[in-house]
């Protein structure tokens, strides 16, 4: 099936032909004395058997001994390798892949892989940084800085993009994953449940694990229409897409440390995709750009000349030709002086506390407090800054260019569509006084 990719991430290895994911496989594995499930098997048994739970063996691959029961786990080495065979039977795999790798990874965790690799039905032609390939082909000339979510860490990439894109710096906030966000919201469902219904979702794993099973939908929903009501066993439990958003606050913020600890006065942040599914994602940084979730896959289709290697011992690429100038075009969510508080639209000036939707019908623009039949964004507000999300398949305008990616909004933007007149402007309204 030609060309593909293998990206390494323990939120989900991902399979690529070409530019299309065929496959996401997270890095989970439940161990039984007598068998090992791996990956989306593992997720749905996870909490009904958390004594038997390994979501580490990923950030944590090597040849340390394990205690188990069972022999065909002997070290995390070996739940990779059963997460790689687990993939290849569940996919059409190509037959040539570059694999795309964190950048946190040692040197022997990446000699490890490629052993695991060679035993297993994966053809590897190429081994590349994940963070340098993607800002390869898409940033502009600069210092910049690419973030990936994994499931125990965060993981903040430094690229020189020159001539070449070279990886300069590649550190983690440990206790900033995707596990560490979910267990964060899984707190507050279960404190609305209880306190709304007197129902606690925790009361068995049975129930723990449907509450996590659930929990991305609610997630989903909460973002696009500012509240979700939560059923569970009959038992229905709102909550607000603010509190999840402060829920998110303290673990966003260390992240935003190491960003602003890293970056430069230019510097643009690349988020992946999987930072779009989390509440508070858009204010990660105030330069800010959403990579598409098949970035990589495009990446490394473009350079493939420059990652194949016929040798067995893979070279780790860690330096790509950039894109030319003329080919990057990056929507960029810059910040400034004055951070918009209210939105103005005709006469009226609307404070968004809560979530606000914008739509059209007919040839004409709206903004209200109550979700719409058929809403084309929603501007919320966290920690005095307001953010526009685009519903998907919507076309927004900012200031005259179409967007799809959440941006931050500053005071003067101005939110449209396409052949109306009408436009929504992001204000700053500043109180005097007392």
């Amino acid at each position: 099936m030609g060309q593909g990719v293998l990206e390494i991430n323990d939120c989900g290895l991902r399979v690529f032909t070409g530019t299309d994911e065929i496959l996401e496989s997270p890095g989970i594995a439940v161990v039984e004395p007598q068998k090992i499930l791996v990956g989306t098997a593992a997720q749905m048994r996870a909490r009904c058997h958390p004594t038997q739970v390994n979501n580490q063996f990923w950030r944590r691959l090597s040849l340390e001994s394990l205690k188990s029961e069972n022999a065909r786990c002997r070290h995390h080495a070996d739940l990779a390798y059963c997460h790689l065979q687990e993939v290849a039977d569940h996919c059409d795999l190509p037959e040539e892949v570059a694999l795309a790798v964190p950048g946190n990874f040692s040197r022997e965790q990446l000699a490890l892989l490629l052993g695991i690799i060679k035993e297993s039905p994966i053809n590897a032609v190429g081994l590349v940084d994940a963070a340098t390939a993607c800002l390869s082909a898409t940033a502009p000339r600069g210092v910049h800085l690419h973030i990936e979510l994994q499931r125990q860490q965060t993981l903040v990439s430094r690229i020189a993009v020159h001539e070449q894109s070279v990886l300069d710096i590649a550190e983690t906030v440990n206790d900033a994953g995707l596990q560490n966000f979910q267990d964060a919201w899984a707190r507050v469902f279960t404190d609305a449940f209880i306190m709304q219904c007197r129902f606690d979702p925790l009361h068995s794993a049975e129930a723990e694990q449907q509450l996590y099973d659930l929990m991305p939908q609610w997630i989903n929903r909460a973002m696009r229409g500012g509240e979700v009501l939560a059923e569970m066993e009959d038992r229905t439990a709102k909550v607000t897409l603010r509190q999840l958003q402060d829920a998110s606050t303290p673990i966003l913020s260390r992240v935003r440390a190491l960003i602003e600890n890293l970056s430069e006065s230019t510097s643009v942040v690349f988020v992946s995709h999987r930072w779009a599914e989390i509440p508070g994602g858009a204010q990660l940084a105030e330069r800010i750009h959403l990579l598409p979730h098949n970035c990589i896959a495009q990446a490394i289709s473009g350079r493939w000349e420059q990652i194949f290697s016929a040798s067995e011992a893979l070279p780790l690429i860690n330096a790509l030709d950039s894109a030319p100038p003329s080919e990057v075009a990056v929507q960029v969510n810059s910040a400034a002086e004055a951070a918009a508080t209210h939105l103005l639209f005709g006469h009226r000036a609307l404070a968004a506390q809560q979530p606000l939707f914008v739509s059209w019908q007919e040839g004409k623009l709206n903004i209200t407090p109550t979700p719409p039949e058929h809403p084309a964004g929603t501007v919320t507000s966290h920690a005095g800054r307001l953010a526009l999300r685009v519903d998907a398949g919507a076309q927004l305008m900012l200031n005259g260019q179409e967007i799809s990616t959440p941006v931050n909004l500053t005071a003067g933007d101005r939110i449209g569509v396409a052949d109306l007149e009408d436009v929504i402007t992001a204000i700053s309204v500043e109180r005097y006084g007392a």
